[in-house]
């Protein structure tokens, strides 16, 4: 009988790793079609970037910066200095910029969202807690086992900045007056309480170490722990598990009145949209049936139908299962199918972004090799698969409502040396042909300079270090017709850039500018400092840097009342001064990115390097600073008494008991 048993698994073993070595083997659903890349590709070494014309720099006395358009090595000292802990969170505090004047026409929330916890369970509980931790919170660096291994496993923290213009107070019934906030900002910074981040506070330890031996292996020409967001995201291991850990750091969504966190691999988390307070796992009103689920770490909006989906990947090693999701300006699903399709796509699916058109959603798959005895064992990413070096594929998947919902067309990237994997959509749209034509940050492994990875804090205190982590990276544009299959592929700028950005209403159709941040060393390796604008019809740029200690993050667009020009608003970004080690929001004309920030508005605390965010525009995200501050203090008490900190959740009914809760209930043992 053992005999039987042993011969069943090596057969299993065998089929396993028949199947998931590449695409070759796998047969395309009924409903797909895959075209062989055009023989006619251009090699990296031979590509030629379009020449983005440096538009000449605008001097003024509003710019509190270097010489605009100018850029000089970065500090790497200061910018190490971005990965420490935040021990103290912005409960609700009222602030006015210490340069320059906010415009009375940007008003409206900014939310962003980036790892903040790097030292594991350094959040102290409420004073009352019954559940006390075995250890208190330490300094970064002090306590090795607490320490997590890449930035992307720190804890997912949210900041919140409400611009509210030139809102003047007002008188209440009872005769008592409300703040006046005019040309001030409402600043509140908050961890998210995920389960995870919970259970570690509770312990006051590193409780997830899933994903440490992948942070331990080599990165050298592989985008796997790339810095700042690498290719694995999360443990193999599907569904509720100690293995992996969702810590709702990626990037926040504001829509319909409502505000989430997401992180590729787990359901997002709800939000206060003032308090910033953890609601708990959102489950988008009962679209996804099982709450061990995974969501993808992107949204995407459709600005003519004021539409936002999301999708989720349902991961298996011979064929996943793509479910795109969409939901109407109420975030109610949108009646055609409900709101949801689903699509079959081959072999292991790991996919990070999307991007959405009229009638489309578009996703990139790399082809991966899986080990199929590592699968089966431990599901460690590390171990488990690696980069085939083959053409990636384009999935066109037609979205709900459309002619052709939930079918899907698969086409072969032409493969030039360099895997389409972690690719950064920045927006997609159809042309009058049909073609969809869309723009994205491209990262090449290949380029980096070192051998190891580092998983010692904090990560890159010099340029050589960085490049040892971090993937060269460039803007691309690809055009595939859903008929015709691949056109092309071409390189805009050879720039280091990321976080790239467009007009959120021009999302899903033709766009023009696109802002990102960009290296200080052009098209060498170099972390997000400054602010680039490009123009893709004229093929100029202009480009803002800071001092060489001062690092900025994702520039978001931010719609100036009253103008619907593509550039007419505002760009803001958070930069990080690694010399004082202290925060700030920029504010830039998004005309005039060269002449470099309008105001500053200090933050109060030193926010770590971050992901991505969004800007809610209008009177509907303008709150009032009084009715802000009742609901931070409101949260603050809720979780002084513990209804937080015992948590039961609403998305959970009936028992209010979750499955990685248990670890909490039953301690060590688990």
């Amino acid at each position: 009988m053992r005999f039987m048993h042993a011969l069943q698994g090596i057969l299993l073993l065998s089929a396993i790793s028949n199947n998931v070595h590449g695409f070759q083997s796998i047969t395309p659903s009924a409903r797909s079609h895959v075209v062989e890349p055009s023989t006619a590709i251009t090699t990296l070494s031979s590509y030629h970037p379009r020449t983005f014309q440096l538009q000449s720099s605008t001097s003024s006395a509003e710019t509190s910066s270097p010489t605009a358009g100018s850029a000089t090595t970065p500090d790497m000292t200061a910018y190490a200095n971005g990965y420490k802990t935040v021990f103290s969170e912005i409960s609700c505090s009222l602030g006015e910029p210490s340069e320059g004047t906010l415009p009375s026409d940007l008003v409206g929330t900014y939310y962003r969202c980036g790892p903040a916890m790097f030292s594991a369970g350094s959040l102290p509980p409420p004073k009352n807690s019954l559940v006390k931790p075995k250890q208190p919170p330490v300094p970064d660096g002090v306590d090795p086992t607490r320490m997590v291994l890449h930035p992307f496993e720190g804890d997912g923290a949210v900041l919140a900045m409400t611009f509210h213009g030139d809102q003047k107070p007002e008188t209440s019934e009872d005769g008592a007056e409300t703040v006046d906030a005019s040309g001030k900002v409402t600043t509140r910074f908050r961890y998210v309480r995920t389960n995870a981040f919970t259970n570690e506070r509770k312990k006051g330890k590193k409780l997830y170490t899933g994903m440490e031996s992948t942070r331990s292996m080599s990165s050298s020409s592989t985008v796997g722990n790339d810095l700042p967001l690498p290719f694995h995201r999360h443990h193999l291991l599907p569904g509720l598990n100690k293995q992996r850990k969702n810590t709702s750091n990626t990037r926040t969504v504001y829509f319909g009145k409502k505000l989430l966190s997401l992180w590729s691999g787990g359901l997002p988390y709800k939000l206060d949209s003032l308090a910033l307070s953890t609601d708990g796992r959102s489950q988008l009103g009962g679209v996804i049936k099982k709450e061990d689920s995974a969501l993808g770490g992107k949204a995407a909006f459709d600005a003519k139908r004021n539409r936002m989906l999301f999708y989720g990947v349902d991961e298996e090693s011979n064929a996943s299962t793509l479910n795109l999701y969409e939901f109407n300006s109420k975030f109610q699903p949108i009646t055609e199918s409900d709101g949801v399709v689903q699509a079959k796509l081959p072999g292991l699916a790991m996919i990070y972004d999307f991007a959405v058109t009229d009638n489309f959603a578009v996703f990139v798959q790399p082809v991966l090799k899986v080990n199929g005895m590592q699968y089966m064992l431990g599901k460690e990413p590390g171990k488990t698969i690696s980069m085939e070096g083959e053409p990636s594929l384009v999935h066109i998947v037609g979205r709900a409502g459309s002619r052709n919902a939930g079918e899907i067309r698969t086409f072969q990237i032409p493969f030039d040396g360099v895997d389409e994997a972690n690719l950064q959509f920045i927006n997609a749209y159809e042309s009058d042909d049909g073609t969809i034509i869309f723009d994205a940050i491209r990262s090449d492994g290949s380029t980096k300079s070192g051998g190891g990875s580092n998983t010692k804090w904090p990560w890159a205190s010099s340029l050589s270090d960085y490049r040892n982590m971090a993937s060269k990276t460039s803007l691309w544009r690809y055009k595939v017709h859903p008929q015709r299959g691949f056109i092309s592929k071409d390189c805009l700028s050879n720039d280091q850039v990321y976080f790239g950005v467009v007009n959120p209403d021009a999302s899903a159709s033709v766009h023009r500018y696109v802002y990102a941040a960009a290296g200080a060393t052009g098209s060498d390796v170099a972390p997000p400092q400054g602010i680039v604008k490009y123009d893709v019809e004229s093929n100029t740029q202009e480009r803002w840097f800071p001092q060489s200690y001062e690092f900025c993050g994702e520039p978001m667009y931010a719609k100036r009342q009253g103008d619907d020009s593509e550039d007419g608003g505002y760009i803001l970004s958070v930069l990080f001064n690694g010399k004082e080690e202290k925060s700030e929001v920029i504010v830039l004309k998004a005309t005039n990115i060269s002449q470099g920030p309008i105001a500053r508005v200090p933050i109060g605390i030193s926010v770590p390097h971050g992901y991505h965010g969004c800007f809610a525009s209008g009177d509907e995200a303008n709150w009032r600073h009084d009715e802000i501050e009742r609901r931070a203090k409101l949260s603050d008490k809720m979780e002084t008494r513990g209804s937080m900190w015992n948590e039961v959740k609403s998305d959970f009914s009936g028992l209010g008991l979750r499955f990685d809760d248990m670890e909490e209930y039953f301690g060590d043992l688990m």
